[in-house]
């Protein structure tokens, strides 16, 4: 028993500490009834939807840090599609290491459907406008859901190959439609450039350790290549730390892990953006596109259409991960402002728009 408490001791003595400082809300000058008022909606039960975990950390303070149903602190939650961020910070570590450049083309590494005349990049994978034919509805559709096809079906041995023969619908980097099958043909592309041994330890070695997370489990497929559209299984207080990184613009407690210039990159318009006609942005609803970056949902206007952001809450420099049953991990740098969300909805119950618009009403 000595020699446990003695090795407890030490252990706690050089524990990493975390990279937030705790403080009330009222000492960061948040608006006490505003705030109460995004708990309230946060924590409710009554509109069909269930937060499992909440964090907030406003100016490197955390403010806010609850569980509830059952979870614990540190406890492992699945991401679902908080996981395509991850899986981007790693092609941004494994570009800077020149593994890979924007320009690879998939073909490099995967043959594509036998009648194609395209070529698409990595960039355009990254950007979810590879061209590739996709539908990614779950419970909405799930007779013709292509994820379904490629997590649970004919598609989970191999999702990448999956993925890259599947027919094409567009020409690269001119259509934007969401697709978890691009996201894994990344992490094949990124499997075929090491030995299986280093791939395997690749996101602890170059991420996950250095950052000192240490609850990431991330699942294969069965040919090896990491799950990076959705099997990540991270504790919401490693996750905060991703977003801090992102925050730091690549920094994590003094230590440069990600190169300013993806950072950047992550959050700039995916191509097909800059080319909405107003015929798009008419049919769009409430005249509110959902915009995207490199594997990131963004808060930015359409060029040339105004107030086209989706939460108009939110500045529109906020940046976010978003998941399967209402999982969010919230950046937004002008409001120094890193948000963690996970839970259990399966029916989607939760709206965005107005769980960001209370948080940021809130805030000084």
């Amino acid at each position: 028993m000595k020699i446990l408490l003695i090795f407890f001791i030490i252990f706690q003595a050089h524990a990493a500490p975390p990279p937030w400082r705790e403080a009330t809300p009222k000492a960061t000058g948040v608006k006490a009834p505003e705030w109460e008022a995004f708990l309230a909606y946060a924590k409710s039960t009554e509109h069909g939807f269930s937060t499992n975990a909440l964090m907030v950390i406003y100016k490197g303070q955390l403010i806010e840090h609850s569980t509830f149903n059952g979870f614990k602190k540190g406890q492992t939650h699945r991401q679902w599609s908080v996981s395509k961020s991850i899986t981007s910070t790693l092609i941004g570590i494994a570009i800077d290491k020149g593994l890979l450049t924007l320009e690879t083309p998939v073909k490099r590494y995967y043959p594509l459907h036998k009648n194609t005349k395209y070529s698409p990049v990595l960039k355009e994978l990254l950007g979810m406008s590879s061209g590739l034919d996709w539908n990614e509805g779950y419970e909405s559709n799930p007779l013709k859901s292509s994820v379904i096809a490629m997590l649970y079906t004919e598609g989970f041995n191999d999702m990448a190959s999956f993925t890259a023969a599947r027919p094409f619908r567009a020409i690269p980097g001119e259509e934007f439609y969401y697709s978890s099958g691009e996201t894994n043909l990344i992490m094949g592309m990124l499997k075929k450039t090491m030995g299986q041994n280093d791939y395997s330890n690749y996101p602890w070695s170059q991420l996950f350790n250095p950052m000192g997370i240490k609850s990431a489990t991330w699942e294969k497929d069965s040919s090896g290549t990491f799950v990076g559209s959705s099997y990540l299984y991270m504790a919401p207080e490693d996750l905060a730390k991703i977003g801090l990184l992102y925050l730091k613009k690549g920094v994590f407690q003094g230590k440069r892990l990600l190169k300013k210039e993806w950072v950047e990159y992550s959050y700039q318009l995916s191509p097909p953006f800059l080319k909405f006609s107003q015929k798009k942005i008419d049919e769009s609803e409430k005249s509110r596109v959902e915009t995207y970056g490199a594997q990131w949902w963004l808060n930015a206007d359409v060029p040339g259409f105004p107030n086209t952001h989706p939460y108009p809450g939110l500045p529109t420099d906020a940046y976010m991960a978003l998941g399967h049953h209402g999982q969010v991990l919230l950046i937004v740098p002008s409001k120094d402002l890193v948000v963690v969300r996970n839970g259990a909805d399966k029916d989607s119950k939760m709206d965005r728009v107005k769980f960001f618009d209370l948080l940021t009403k809130a805030l000084p």
